[in-house]
């Protein structure tokens, strides 16, 4: 009798042991969402996801950036700073010397034409993002390629203070999000789950491992609808 009883306590045991595992695993995968993989999203942004690099002012200077039209990609103004040779290059190695046609240093973004890397332009959102949307963020490192870095929107802020020369500029939305970027992923794009562009990465937060900011969908179309195509003088380096 008291065998049988120990043997059911004990099935009873491992039963509460294996739901205490199940709940626990529960809850980190809702909490750390942000690192699940979402994949749907990572075919629109793999023909159109860039390398940026080149020499400003006697330093290397890279980071990401994203085709938004036929022979257009977008990445981040203090990327290209300075910048007189601009070097694009594809996930598949191939690259090419773009051209500076559209800079904002106080939305800190910029545009480059360059041709010949077989890019196919990402669509952008119809809307902006709004709290708790996610998707993937498209990081192309030189060593490394093509990365999916997984994102969760905390929020759409209002942003002031300086440009990237240190000079006070205009408000502008950014987004504010929760994803392991790292400070050469400026210029990558958030695609959300429908593969549609809903940010540019602007900045990543100091001391917080998993804070960055990226710049609005809709200042991103403001941007875009100013540029012409026509080449663009090398501007001044950014302040350091």
């Amino acid at each position: 009798m008291l065998f049988e009883k120990l043997k059911k306590r004990r099935r009873l045991l491992l039963w509460l042991a294996a739901l205490g595992l199940l709940l626990g695993w529960s809850l980190t995968w809702a909490l750390d969402s942000p690192q699940r993989p979402v994949l749907a999203e990572r075919d629109d942004i793999r023909a159109a996801a860039v390398h940026i690099s080149g020499v400003a002012c006697g330093q290397f200077s890279e980071g990401s950036g994203f085709a938004v039209e036929s022979g257009l990609v977008l990445t981040s103004a203090h990327v290209v700073a300075g910048v007189e040779e601009i070097k694009v290059t594809a996930p598949d190695g191939s690259s090419g010397r773009g051209v500076l046609v559209g800079f904002d240093p106080g939305r800190d973004a910029a545009a480059i034409s360059v041709s010949g890397l077989g890019l196919s332009p990402v669509a952008m959102a119809p809307a902006v993002a709004v709290q708790a949307d996610e998707g993937d963020v498209g990081t192309v490192d030189r060593d490394t390629g093509l990365e999916f870095v997984p994102y969760r929107v905390l929020r759409r802020i209002p942003a002031s203070g300086v440009d990237i020369y240190e000079k006070e500029a205009e408000n502008r939305y950014l987004l504010e999000v929760r994803s392991l970027l790292a400070a050469g992923d400026s210029g990558a794009a958030l695609v959300n789950v429908d593969g549609e562009v809903v940010g540019m990465v602007y900045a990543v937060a100091r001391g917080q491992r998993e804070q960055a900011y990226a710049l609005d969908r809709n200042e991103i179309a403001e941007f875009l609808a100013g540029i012409d195509r026509t080449p663009l003088a090398t501007p001044p380096c950014h302040a350091l």
